[in-house]
């Protein structure tokens, strides 16, 4: 079964095309990344999966069911190229933040969080190789701890598909290693179905399944990632 498919997304805004045509699917417990140029429609294409962007037409399937229902919308986990994380709080508090909508108000207002939470968090920060960082503000870290942050916050909702935006981008190749090899661990445990932007070929081929390439608002070719190489794909960006 598909985790996420699009048939047939078209967007315009101000007459503009933005996506055209857009069919593409994501297999339940799948990595896919989407390579392009930038402009392509990447970053949009995940707005419209998170129902941040309604597209013009098309429709969208979440394991099977038509359309984002609030309910296919808590399935979701999303970690956006800037993070979004609170740079004068602590990355426990921070974890924290992402399980917002696990708990009532009040108990994030007085900071009484259940013992199930706190037990996920640390585990989550333990798996992720920060939870000797926990009492540190995000400020003082380094890019890639940010980024290991920001995974854990979106782990901490449960979700069972992410989307990423270039959640690498900032790091030098061995950092983004690092991290790519500690969220795939994780995401195998969980059976995560992870959907990421990305323009490293490398990255691309040894974390993902497949990839697809985007032009001009629409998936042109969908390969698989041992294929790509960065030798080759300049020449997989023509459709």
């Amino acid at each position: 079964m598909d985790a996420l498919s699009m048939n047939a997304v078209h967007l315009t805004i101000n007459n503009r095309k933005i996506l055209s045509n857009l069919s593409m699917n994501v297999p339940q417990g799948d990595a896919v990344t989407i390579m392009g140029p930038n402009g392509a429609g990447k970053t949009t294409l995940l707005k419209v999966a998170l129902g941040l962007v309604k597209p013009t037409s098309g429709e969208l399937y979440f394991f099977g069911k038509k359309g984002l229902s609030k309910e296919s919308q808590k399935l979701l986990g999303y970690i956006p190229q800037n993070l979004g994380l609170v740079n004068e709080l602590s990355v426990y508090s921070n974890v924290m933040m992402g399980a917002l909508r696990r708990m009532p108000r009040w108990r994030s207002i007085t900071g009484m969080y259940p013992k199930d939470l706190v037990d996920d968090t640390y585990s989550l920060m333990y798996d992720l190789k920060i939870s000797h960082l926990k009492d540190i503000k995000i400020k003082k870290l380094s890019g890639g701890e940010k980024q290991r942050v920001a995974i854990a916050r979106t782990l901490i909702q449960k979700p069972l598909i992410i989307l990423a935006d270039e959640m690498t981008a900032s790091l030098d190749f061995k950092a983004a290693v690092t991290v790519m090899e500690i969220f795939s661990e994780i995401k195998k445990k969980m059976k995560i179905t992870l959907l990421m932007t990305h323009h490293n070929p490398d990255i691309a081929r040894l974390y993902s399944d497949n990839v697809l390439i985007m032009m001009n608002g629409r998936i042109e070719k969908n390969i698989p990632a041992n294929e790509i190489t960065a030798d080759t794909i300049g020449g997989l960006y023509e459709p």
